[in-house]
């Protein structure tokens, strides 16, 4: 599947495969590690944003945090001040204007003193006795009963009620020349060393300006937020900007989740990365917003820079590899060309040796080639001919066989007429073997046709000699139809009665075994004659093995070429065993006619 796949995608021209090859394995992968490394330069860019933001908003937060500190602390200050109780208890000690005069001159000295950071924080008094002080111009007069009655402080008058509450969104303090901003208010219970309340404190922080003065100049790192617990918008650096829904719920459910321990983290949504830092004191978010397009700028650029410059020396490269290849490829089709001509003339002629270097020298290997296929087809010719001289030599030298198999039909025929069973008997042994022996086509024979064989045989020697040698097969069926050599068995056997019996006439046994093991097949040829050694000391100027049986060992060799083949000769003083194996070879036989038959019989 995979081979296909690539033979699929793979170009079948030699200039398109070049191509190919340098562009999937050298430029692409060129490409491939400089987007990884544009990839992880913007992952470490973003890290150290978040860092760095998540550094500045903290700033921001613990700047705040200070500011609400300090107000707190003024109005500790105001409360423990005996002047300033005095008037607020005692306020027909003094005059309307003294009274003013001096809760405005504690207001200008404490805002001296402490808030020195820019923000500007604005002082509102309530005594119990009907009077009311503030340290700004408000936008109408001062209405004790309007002021006493406001929620604030409702609130404080409450039994139980907390002494000090943080409103993060106080539109109460309505001053002249900043109306309708968002306080950032404290509203305190003040008490003297009784424990006797006597009077009610706001003290609101222009947090918008403060937010503002704090965000100025800002607006190209990104844009600035505070929201509060639910991730509404409270203030923002820039009108134009907002904090999804989405994203504001993710805050808090991050906030939630994460605990005090970690109060500021970033996460990405939409291309933009959102930094914020929880501000418990308010139950509010300060936030900022940085599109991934800003924060990356520069990486862009440089992405924008590469890729211009990589299009075009990949431009270039393709065209350079082209005109290269070209020069390659060029006279190879002018080659194959010429080859193809060559071909048609039926390799007559040899290509002009033009050009230089690779191309030359693949010219003259194409001519020698051309020269050496040419001398083939001569000695193949050659060759033809001598075979169909051999053949015809063949055929004049059967000529003989036939014409004796024809006169043994003919004895056999005058023999039956006379009634000459020992002579019709022989003749059709020897007609068996003499039809096995002009069957030139088959070199594989059944192992029952060969048994039938060694019968015609050693039909022939007992008649011929007159001995009582028997002979014995331990044959299974299933190896009957087992593929042997021609002539396998014969020639051992006839070993057996001339060596180990001596054409004697006494009796003896001849027993042939077949056996399979491990795909191969065993045949055995065992007698109980006088073995090898008496052989040999009776016919001392003849081998036992010298009568077939190195021949027979070669032509198991060469039939089966390359395959397991042995032969091998056993003697003891009880007779002698001799052993060949070879591949196992079965062929299936069918019914036909109530006889067993196989198929492909001619071998």
């Amino acid at each position: 599947m995979l081979t296909r796949w690539l033979r699929r995608i793979t170009p079948e021209t030699f200039k398109h495969r070049i191509l190919f090859s340098f562009l999937l394995f050298l430029l692409a992968p060129i490409a491939l590690l400089f987007l990884y490394n544009f990839r992880e330069t913007e992952t470490i860019l973003q890290r150290n944003a978040s860092d760095s933001n998540i550094k500045q908003l903290e700033g921001i937060k613990y700047d705040l945090i200070d500011l609400m500190s300090l107000v707190m602390k003024t109005g500790m200050l105001l409360e423990q001040d005996s002047v300033l109780r005095q008037v607020m208890q005692q306020p027909e000690l003094y005059d309307a204007i003294h009274r003013k005069r001096i809760v405005e001159n504690k207001f200008a000295g404490i805002e001296n003193s402490f808030f020195l950071t820019g923000a500007t924080v604005f002082y509102t008094l309530i005594d119990l006795k009907g009077n009311a002080y503030t340290s700004y111009t408000p936008v109408s007069s001062l209405n004790y009963a309007a002021m006493s009655s406001e929620p604030w402080v409702q609130e404080l008058k409450r039994a139980g009620g907390q002494r000090y509450i943080w409103a993060s969104d106080d539109h109460t303090t309505e001053v002249r020349e900043r109306q309708g901003i968002r306080m950032l208010s404290l509203y305190a219970l003040l008490r003297d060393d009784g424990l006797k309340p006597f009077a009610y404190g706001r003290f609101s922080i222009d947090y918008e300006g403060w937010f503002e003065e704090k965000t100025f100049g800002r607006h190209g790192e990104g844009a600035y937020f505070l929201l509060d617990a639910n991730g509404h918008t409270l203030l923002q650096s820039d009108s134009e900007e907002d904090v999804p829904s989405t994203v504001s719920s993710t805050i808090a459910a991050a906030s939630q989740s994460a605990g005090a321990d970690s109060s500021s983290q970033s996460i990405v949504n939409n291309h933009t990365m959102y930094t914020y830092s929880k501000i418990q004191e308010l139950d509010g978010y300060l936030v900022k917003k940085v599109p991934l397009s800003l924060l990356f700028e520069e990486v862009n650029k440089q992405k924008q820079r590469f890729y211009t410059v990589y299009g075009a020396i990949l431009l270039l490269f393709v065209l350079l590899t082209y005109l290269i290849s070209s020069t390659v490829t060029g006279p190879l089709k002018l080659l194959q060309r010429k080859m193809e001509t060559t071909v048609k003339l039926n390799l007559k002629t040899k290509l002009p040796e033009q050009g230089r270097g690779e191309l030359l020298a693949l010219t003259r290997s194409f001519n020698y080639m051309i020269a050496d296929i040419n001398n083939l087809l001569e000695r193949l010719k050659l060759e033809e001919r001598q075979k169909q001289f051999v053949r015809f030599q063949v055929l004049l030298s059967q000529m003989n066989p036939h014409f004796l198999l024809n006169t043994l039909n003919t004895i056999k025929s005058i023999a039956l007429d006379k009634d000459e069973d020992e002579i019709y008997e022989i003749c059709v042994a020897l007609g068996n073997i003499l039809e096995t022996t002009l069957n030139l086509e088959v070199d594989l024979i059944l192992l029952k046709d060969e048994i039938v064989l060694v019968e015609s045989y050693m039909d022939i020697q007992r008649k011929r000699f007159g001995h009582g040698i028997e002979i014995q097969y331990e044959v299974s069926e299933d190896l009957e139809y087992a593929l042997i050599p021609k002539f396998c068995l014969q020639p051992l056997v006839e070993n057996s009665l001339l060596h180990g019996f001596g054409q004697s006439h006494h009796e003896g046994q001849i027993v042939i075994c077949a056996s399979s093991r491990n795909s191969l097949l065993y045949l055995e040829v065992v007698d109980n004659g006088m073995g090898i050694k008496r052989s040999q000391e009776n016919q001392s100027n003849r081998k036992r093995k010298s009568i077939g049986l190195q021949n027979l060992r070669e032509s198991l060799e060469l039939m089966f070429k390359n395959q397991p083949t042995g032969l091998l000769i056993e003697s003891t003083d009880e007779g002698t065993k001799v052993v060949m194996h070879f591949p196992l070879l079965l062929s299936k036989p069918y019914l036909k006619e109530g006889s067993a038959y196989v198929a492909h019989a001619d071998r």
